[in-house]
């Protein structure tokens, strides 16, 4: 296991998809402050009170983007090279690879993780302090990386089961996809607010309406169930993270980890009964 983990770390630091994209991810996250700022200001002047959090923690939803290509390049070489079939002729396990290969990319996405908060940094400087203080934005960063293990689990099984590199990164992309549209489509039925009324605009002219139940507004069971739901797809915390609407960091790890460790079993199963030609 050492002998893949040293091998696949040497590999890292000299892969040119890994050094591309942490540099997109730079990039990505300078051109997002000055965006952040003129928002910021915009929304100010027009007499919202918006906090720094909103903005930091912005681009979260896109992280899973920048992992699903990296993981599906990174090792999709490893299936185009013959790098697998080279690995268990010299007498490796099925199980040691694809914990190695996983342990990797984790390590790769982290690196990409804290390159985009860094990126950040300047924010502090414009808009102000986080009101969530230090214990809050360390959950939050927390939370950021057990969402981040549970992305890089799910695109390395996709790609320890898929060699074709193509068809790896069209299906991580697409994975990702339906993994935010599910997210938040979760998360906009729990928004829903338990009354509507209000002002409408009828026949030309504003008409007070009363407040009557919103037949949308989810309650009891069906509630809890869309909200762990919700909170066990990796984009789910994410994103909450958007809007500094995490209430229970503690839950959002918990099943962030939950989710990691399960598909890194099905990883390993599924990965043993592969053919590998």
């Amino acid at each position: 296991m050492s002998r893949l983990l040293n091998a696949g770390f040497f590999r890292l630091r000299r892969d040119k998809t890994f050094r591309i994209t942490a540099v997109v991810v730079i990039l990505i996250s300078l051109i997002n402050i000055p965006n952040s700022i003129n928002s910021w200001q915009t929304r100010t002047a027009s007499g919202f009170v918006v906090t720094m959090e909103e903005f930091f923690f912005s681009l979260a939803p896109y992280a899973g983007v920048i992992f699903a290509v990296f993981v599906s390049l990174f090792l999709g070489t490893e299936h185009s090279d013959g790098t697998i079939r080279n690995k268990l002729i010299v007498g490796h396990t099925r199980r040691h690879i694809y914990l190695a290969n996983f342990t990797v990319c984790f390590t790769a996405d982290l690196f990409l993780l804290a390159l985009w908060i860094l990126g950040q940094i300047p924010l502090f400087f414009t808009i102000g302090p986080m009101e969530m203080g230090m214990t809050g934005f360390v959950a939050y960063l927390t939370v950021a990386v057990c969402f981040t293990a549970s992305l890089t689990a799910i695109f390395v099984l996709i790609n320890m089961l898929f060699t074709n590199k193509a068809v790896s990164v069209v299906l991580s992309l697409a994975v990702w996809i339906l993994l935010i549209l599910a997210a938040s489509g979760a998360n906009d039925r729990l928004e829903c607010p338990a009354t509507i009324g209000g002002m409408a605009y009828i026949d030309g002219e504003f008409v007070m309406m009363e407040e009557e139940p919103n037949p949308l507004y989810v309650t009891g069971f069906v509630r809890l169930l869309l909200e762990n739901f919700r909170d066990l797809l990796p984009t789910g915390p994410a994103i909450l993270m958007t809007n500094a609407a995490i209430e229970n960091p503690g839950r959002e790890m918990a099943l962030s980890l939950l989710l990691t460790v399960l598909l890194i079993f099905a990883g390993v199963r599924l990965f043993q009964k592969k053919d590998l030609r």
